[in-house]
């Protein structure tokens, strides 16, 4: 018996994955419905935020406030995008909605580490804006994760 193993083929690894991307319209209304759960969730947060602002920093000067303010909704904005593309194996609300999914570059579920970097690459500034160039909408947060969005395939198996 030897110790040392040779590497287990798999199966499909002679076959390529053919993805499918989800297009412009897709991706927008991903984004709309995204962003307006979001908006409901930080809505809740924002009078806990509110409170806790004002007795802890009531004296301070008005813009220290906003600028912490906007960094935590950032981190929160982060927070919320990668924990539901990680809870839901790359969905969030408005990709359940489109029949769309985040997969990696070979078809593959992303991970929660890499579902938690999608959504911290999100807060960059003007990020959402990066989806506008050329033909095929590949969004910064995509781009540097290498990660994809596609549509989903329904089976067409007869039952």
């Amino acid at each position: 018996m030897s110790l040392t193993q040779q590497p287990e083929e798999h199966i499909l690894s002679d076959f390529e994955v053919e993805l499918d991307p989800a297009g412009r319209d897709l991706r927008f209304v991903n984004f709309i419905v995204d962003r307006l759960l979001f908006y409901l969730f930080s809505r809740g947060f924002n009078i806990f935020w509110g409170r806790f602002m004002t007795l802890v920093m009531y004296d301070e000067d008005y813009y220290v406030r906003y600028t912490l303010s906007l960094v935590v909704g950032l981190l929160l904005y982060g927070l919320f995008m990668g924990a539901t593309e990680a809870l839901f194996k790359g969905k969030t609300l408005g990709k359940v909605f489109t029949g769309t999914r985040v997969v990696n570059p070979d078809g593959t579920p992303v991970s929660i580490k890499m579902a938690f970097l999608r959504g911290f690459s999100r807060m960059v500034p003007f990020e959402p804006f990066s989806a506008f160039g050329g033909d095929w909408p590949r969004p910064w947060h995509d781009s540097w994760t290498n990660t994809y969005v596609v549509k989903e395939r329904t089976s067409t198996l007869p039952q």
